[in-house]
């Protein structure tokens, strides 16, 4: 800790004290990635639930919310590992509901601006241009 001259270095004992600080925030990692990606899908879930993903997407959406639910509860066993993996595929479920949910929207918006097919009285076979006319209204 003392240079040949006598002067005392702080090399040795700022190495040791970045080596348990290293050691303290690496043991930490597991829990803070996991409760970031749970609170993301938890968000995810929020998002998919405000477009309306539980009428227009109820497969996505369940299985987004079981996976959530799953890695909730892995994480208070401190299986973090597997908690990250069930809240990432929370995410990709998430993602596929919302999508759905928004389709559905636009859809709707359309047939609202639009009117729907049916209410056109249109059948939706002869409807395309060159495609041969629909027997219905003979």
């Amino acid at each position: 800790m003392t240079t040949r001259t006598g002067q005392f270095t702080f090399r040795p004992l700022l190495a040791a004290l970045s080596a348990v600080v290293v050691t303290m925030l690496a043991g930490g990692c597991g829990p803070v990635t996991t409760s970031s990606l749970i609170g993301d899908a938890s968000h995810d879930l929020d998002e998919a639930k405000s477009l309306g993903a539980e009428q227009n997407a109820p497969y996505e959406y369940t299985r987004a919310a079981a996976f959530l639910h799953k890695a909730k509860e892995l994480e208070g066993f401190g299986l973090y590992q597997q908690a990250s993996e069930y809240a990432r595929q929370s995410r990709v479920a998430c993602d596929k509901a919302n999508g759905v949910a928004r389709l559905a929207k636009d859809r709707e918006k359309r047939d609202e601006r639009f009117g729907s097919p049916k209410a056109r009285g249109k059948s939706g076979r002869g409807d395309q241009p060159g495609a041969p006319p629909s027997s219905e209204g003979k």
